[in-house]
């Protein structure tokens, strides 16, 4: 029942704060909408771009953060840098260095070597022997033979410097090379080429299309196929073109044993590089059923790498796009819809091991350095380097190492994860940030509606420590479109509408009732529109208090006073009252008003004897300053009353009017009559009944105005405070049943008994004299045992 209530309360007060928890609301579907459109649906659009951008930089900050991890010592890279440039000469190197290299990685043991650079034209050294035995040639035919021996010498040398030749002969013995090729896409990338050219490069990469491609559904593979090249046409990851090696080195390639692969990269919208194409399709043909697709270099040299024949290096797509690239049995990767990977970077620049080319075709390197390796072989020089933008910022990444980092990332399956799990995670922690916190703000204290903003540090701990196992989840969209905005518009609705009736209500109760009766109010400001509801109400006043002012000047009755009600008004406050008024020395209080407590009259008594305790220990330290005495009667009454703000347009205030109020201020009269210090009403002794109060029965009265009589009680104190008090008042009671039997004498003797051992007992004294004048004179048999109040 308790639980249920609890969740009642929270109900109603949420539905109150319902134009909170709409902003909430609407927080929460933006922040969806957002998500979907820029990182589901990724559309183009400008706002949604920028947003997106966002995104990636919080990706970045986490590689930077993260540092240089375990790059694979499997993996080397064969650098054209400077210092080959200045051992070498003047780039482009004759590629008899490259067959240097290839042998020396052989007989080192090297595994495999691809080339992150393109062979596209015959190597110029000996282009002046070929020029000078064709000028020969053509002296011959005008009639003018040159010298044979010359012209033999002349053959021996051009043969000698074919370095395309020696370089073709070395990819031969070595076996396992991947030699790259590039796709052109823009016009500036085929400006100049004719489409001759383009055809010829297209057939020298038809003999190396992707080994094995399966569609999941072998009865619409066409048009699954067809629609594939569509997702990459839509994301313009179509190209125009190709550039490939020359016909004798694509010719010293085995289709089983070598590869050829693309080493284009696609950097995102702002020029950074974070995810490698793993497939392209290409063609020169106008139907695009003739058209094939291409693995990438990273693809290529995993194969050769793995030793894996072309039927298990498989492109699995289907109706979603590309479904999976598998290395075999054990090994595979899950790319997105158009084969893109995100590259799980392993650390900034030069991670991997550097060799410089200058070293391996001079054999200037420690034997083994390279046995078992995946060799790469790339620029970095000034003028030739191919350095690209990445996570750890500048252009200086050269482009053979995120080759390198995708390679290590298939290889050791170190995958950045960007799937349905991930977006999962984010929505959840979308609709956490909305809904949940919204509902917290909605109940939330002013002074603490900031404190969600902390939840940034332990959600953005939670982004990191999922980016090291190699999940990447949205930080952008659950904080700065979620949880900032949840928190500011909420809290600025709260402070502008909803803190200003707070405001108001603060304004107006804050001398009136205790801190938590107005932080409760605060919840439900309607409390104070004017109703009828059941309170209790207590007035007391002080006696005596003419005289007692005629003794003091100004302002020592001042102080007095002020010392006076501090003290009972604390009281008031600590029992969830609420301070009505005073007037002049008497105070008016309320329970039960304005917000509701079903305990009222139980809080209402526990006030008035605290104040009696209170003002026991006032009137010690009153006697030791030789300063008057006051003494107060207190009388409550509980019942209907008409509550809230009342008063005229130019002043209202919140208060209590009705039958129960004035009932309450002649009980407080009453005490004067039976010399008692607090009087009850029969509706307040019932609504504490059980509470450990001591109650005793004083009289049927009949008040002035009112036709119904009144059974009024004497609050005496806590049950067990006194065993004697118990026993006096069982005592007074029997005489009080008499009295109302009429048995005038027995009535008499009791009063007389309790007399006898508590002398000073006013109501035993005052039904004393009324038992002594009934015994004088009769009462007419009408008589109802009510006593007819003449006075307020």
């Amino acid at each position: 029942m308790a639980i249920t209530q609890r969740i009642s309360g929270m109900l109603r007060a949420w539905w109150r704060h319902r134009g909170s928890l709409a902003i909430s609301l609407a927080v929460t579907i933006g922040a969806l909408v957002i998500y979907f459109a820029t990182f589901v649906g990724e559309r183009p659009t400008p706002v949604f771009d920028a947003i997106g951008r966002l995104e990636l930089n919080s990706l970045d900050y986490r590689f930077r953060v993260r540092g240089r991890q375990n790059p694979d010592p499997r993996i080397v890279i064969i650098d054209i840098d400077q210092r080959s440039q200045e051992v070498l000469g003047r780039w482009p190197f004759p590629r008899i260095h490259f067959a240097h290299m290839l042998d020396a990685l052989h007989e080192d043991g090297a595994r495999v070597v691809a080339f992150d650079i393109t062979f596209s034209q015959q190597d110029a050294t000996a282009l002046p022997l070929r020029t000078l035995r064709a000028n020969l040639e053509k002296q011959k035919k005008e009639g003018h033979p040159p010298n044979p021996q010359m012209v033999e010498q002349i053959k021996q040398l051009e043969e000698q410097y074919n370095y395309d030749k020696l370089f073709a002969e070395s990819i031969k013995r070595f076996g396992s090379v991947v030699l790259g090729n590039f796709f052109l896409r823009t016009e500036a990338d085929l400006a100049g080429v004719d489409s001759g050219t383009l055809d010829r490069y297209a057939n020298l990469i038809a003999f190396f299309p992707f080994p094995e491609v399966r569609p999941t559904r072998a009865s619409q593979g066409e048009q699954d196929r067809l629609r594939l090249i569509q997702d990459f046409e839509d994301l313009d990851l179509i190209y125009r073109g190709a550039e490939a090696n020359t016909e004798v080195l694509t010719g010293a390639l085995s289709a089983d044993k070598a590869a050829c692969g693309f080493f284009n990269v696609a950097p995102d919208a702002d020029g950074v590089v974070r995810r490698a194409l793993l497939v392209l399709p290409y063609g020169r043909d106008e139907d695009r059923k003739q058209w094939d697709f291409y693995a990438s270099i990273d693809v290529q040299t995993l194969r050769l790498y793995l030793g894996l024949p072309n039927e298990q290096t498989v492109l699995n797509f289907g109706p979603a796009g590309v479904a999976g690239i598998e290395f075999g049995p054990k090994l595979s990767v899950r790319p997105d819809d158009v084969g893109r990977m995100m590259v799980n970077y392993q650390g900034p620049a030069y991670s991997y091991l550097y060799v410089s080319l200058a070293d391996v075709a001079n054999r200037n390197f420690p034997p083994g350095l390279f046995r078992d390796k995946l060799v790469l072989v790339g620029a970095s020089a000034t003028g030739i380097g191919d350095l690209r933008a990445t996570p750890f910022g500048g252009l200086n990444f050269p482009g053979v190492e995120i080759h390198a980092n995708v390679i290590d990332n298939i290889l050791n399956q170190h995958f950045l994860l960007r799937g349905a799990d991930q977006h999962l995670a984010d929505l959840a922690l979308i609709l956490l940030f909305g809904l949940p916190v919204g509902l917290w703000m909605a109940l939330a204290q002013p002074r603490w509606m900031a404190l969600p903003l902390l939840l940034v540090v332990p959600f953005g701990w939670l982004v990191y420590v999922a980016f090291e196992h190699g999940w990447w989840l949205n930080f952008v969209t659950p904080t700065l479109f979620t949880l900032l905005p949840n928190v500011g518009l909420v809290a600025l609705f709260r402070v502008l509408i909803e803190e200003r009736e707070k405001r108001k209500v603060r304004g107006a109760f804050q001398q009136y009732v205790s801190p938590e009766v107005i932080r409760r109010l605060l919840d439900d400001p309607k409390q104070v529109q004017p109703r009828k509801t059941e309170v209790s109400v207590m007035f007391s006043d002080v006696r005596g208090f003419t005289s007692i002012s005629e003794k003091l000047d100004a302002q020592e009755l001042a102080d007095l006073l002020n010392q006076y009600l501090t003290e009972m008004t604390r009281i008031v406050f600590r029992n969830q009252g609420m301070l009505d008024k005073y007037i002049g020395d008497a105070v008016m209080a309320l329970w039960g008003a304005p917000f509701e407590e079903p305990a009222h009259a139980k809080r209402a008594c526990q006030a008035a004897i605290e104040m009696l305790e209170r003002l026991s220990e006032l009137q010690k330290e009153w006697r030791e300053r030789g300063q008057p005495v006051l003494e107060i009667g207190i009388g409550i009454n509980s019942g209907i009353a008409s509550v809230g703000n009342m008063g005229s347009a130019l002043r209202y205030g919140y208060t209590a009017m009705g039958d129960t109020v004035n009932l309450s201020s002649r009980l407080e009269g009453l005490n004067k009559e039976y010399g008692t210090r607090i009087i009850v009403s029969e509706t307040t002794r019932a609504g504490v009944d059980g509470a450990g109060m001591l109650f005793r029965e004083l009289d049927l009265i009949r008040v002035k105005g009112k036709a119904e009589p009144v059974t009024i009680y004497e609050l005496v104190g806590i049950t067990d405070s006194d065993e004697k008090l118990a026993e006096m008042c069982a005592l007074f009671m029997k005489g009080r049943e008499a009295y109302k039997r009429r048995d005038w004498r027995e009535a008499r003797g009791s009063f007389e008994a309790v007399l006898k051992q508590w002398p000073g007992d006013r109501p035993s004294q005052v039904f004393l004299a009324r038992c002594d004048e009934y015994l004088a004179e009769e009462p007419s048999t009408e008589w109802d045992g009510v006593y007819e109040m003449k006075h307020k």
